[in-house]
């Protein structure tokens, strides 16, 4: 490699403290060979919670508990090749992407717009202890299936032993809402929250979803929706890494959202009415101006792209339901998002442009964020400060003045700190498929 082209980044590292060689981008950027490894994303299939017509009955259970959104938005198909492009440019440090122009992240604006969850709510802090017979029990009076002793551990069970009973015209209302905790426990542990495996679901949902399923929306799901993804990007973003968990079809999204060169168009127009966000993407689409599962062409389009290419509010224009939108005041609390023993800064005052608001050099991240290790002191901490969040609001008026600029200490400040690119203009440009125009764009840079 020319010892002259200049590093994706940072000249200063004060602030992306990661070891040489530890970060995925680095990867890319080392070792030639690695320009069309792709991350593998992790989540259930989605036959393992179906994506049949569901009965009338079943739909309306679904809207009542606050989940008929995520069930739609669940039948999507994911590009791993955007998700590792993204990926690449996710900082552990600072919980944002890296783009040549600044951060930007993905918020509890986000998670609420896309997936219709709520933010307000009791924090998702982990299941209370209970023996293999007595999850059976609850399994068998929640759900109506009985499972076998081998499909379950600890804290989880297989996905395959997770069954629904059939429902008809004739079923009973008790029939109706068991099928619907379980088709919602199956969203949960297969898509909202899939682990590593893909195969296994947590247990502790189904604790969650006891009792009439209007109260789960008691429950701040999408914080721990967020704190979630969050926890797995950090982990996807290593060297060594082979595979991404968290909520894709979030990040998708989001993707898809603000940054016009991997958006693909709709085919058709929908009114998404009282379902969320997300929900309009569920359409045929064209890919005719969009790449789509090429992660050279992805890689590239970000390497170049220019702020006027993000849009920082992608939601003004669109219809809200109310229920979202009551919790528009908690989106840039600068709080620890809390999921079981894990816990993640949000970070809201690092791309202020997003609630538009003009973007000046951010705050040092949260002392003690090198928390990846899921440490219970620190998940205290978290509960703490969740329990405090009115008082950790970062802003109120945000939309007021509609600012998408940056000051020009902080253009200065991020090509210091920041990472602007991720592939090497001096690997040999290959002779088959895309051929990346990093190379020259390198030597613009470097004249």
């Amino acid at each position: 490699m020319d010892q002259n082209t200049p590093r994706p980044g940072p000249v200063n590292q004060s602030l992306l403290t990661l070891p040489l060689r530890a970060h995925r981008a680095d990867r890319v950027w080392y070792e030639p060979d690695s320009k069309d490894s792709c991350l593998k994303c992790v989540s259930c299939p989605s036959a393992a919670f179906g994506c049949e017509a569901r009965h009338q009955r079943v739909i309306n259970m679904l809207a009542y508990a606050g989940f008929l959104g995520v069930e739609h938005i669940a039948r999507m198909k994911v590009d791993h090749s955007l998700i590792c492009a993204l990926v690449e440019r996710w900082r552990p440090e600072t919980h944002t992407f890296h783009l040549p122009f600044g951060e930007v992240g993905i918020s509890l604006q986000d998670v609420a717009v896309i997936l219709g969850l709520p933010i307000q709510g009791m924090p998702l802090s982990g299941p209370t202890i209970r023996g293999k017979d007595q999850w059976i029990d609850l399994c068998t009076q929640s759900c109506g299936f009985t499972p076998l002793q081998t499909d379950m551990r600890t804290t989880d069970i297989t996905m395959s032993a997770v069954t629904r009973n059939r429902i008809l015209d004739d079923s009973t209302d008790e029939e109706v809402t068991q099928h619907t905790r379980t088709l919602i426990w199956q969203l949960l542990g297969g898509f909202l929250f899939p682990d590593t495996s893909g195969a296994r679901i947590r247990l502790y949902f189904l604790e969650v979803l006891q009792g009439d399923l209007a109260l789960a929306r008691r429950w701040s799901w999408g914080s721990a929706v967020l704190g979630y993804l969050y926890h797995n990007l950090c982990n996807g973003a290593m060297w060594e890494t082979k595979q991404v968990g968290g909520c894709m079809h979030l990040l998708q999204i989001w993707a898809w959202s603000r940054i016009s060169m991997v958006r693909p168009s709709a085919l058709q127009v929908i009114q998404h009415g009282h379902l969320p966000y997300g929900c309009k993407w569920i359409v045929p689409k064209s890919y005719k101006g969009s790449p789509r599962h090429c992660i050279r062409l992805y890689r590239d389009d970000l390497d170049r792209m220019s702020e006027s290419q993000f849009d920082f509010t992608p939601y003004a224009s669109e219809m809200l339901p109310p229920l979202i939108l009551d919790d528009a005041p908690l989106w840039s609390a600068r709080v620890m998002l809390i999921f079981c023993n894990m816990a993640e800064m949000h970070y809201p005052d690092r791309f202020l442009r997003q609630f538009g608001i003009r973007q000046d050099i951010p705050n040092a991240p949260f002392p003690g964020t090198d928390h990846h290790g899921s440490r219970s002191n620190i998940v205290i901490r978290a509960l703490t400060m969740w329990a405090d969040i009115q008082h950790h609001i970062y802003f109120l008026d945000y939309g007021r003045y509609m600012s998408f600029e940056a000051t020009k200490r902080y253009r200065n400040w991020y090509k210091k700190h920041g990472m602007t690119r991720v592939q090497n203009p001096s690997h040999n440009v290959p002779t088959t498929g895309y051929t990346p125009t990093a190379h020259d764009w390198g030597i613009v840079v470097s004249f």
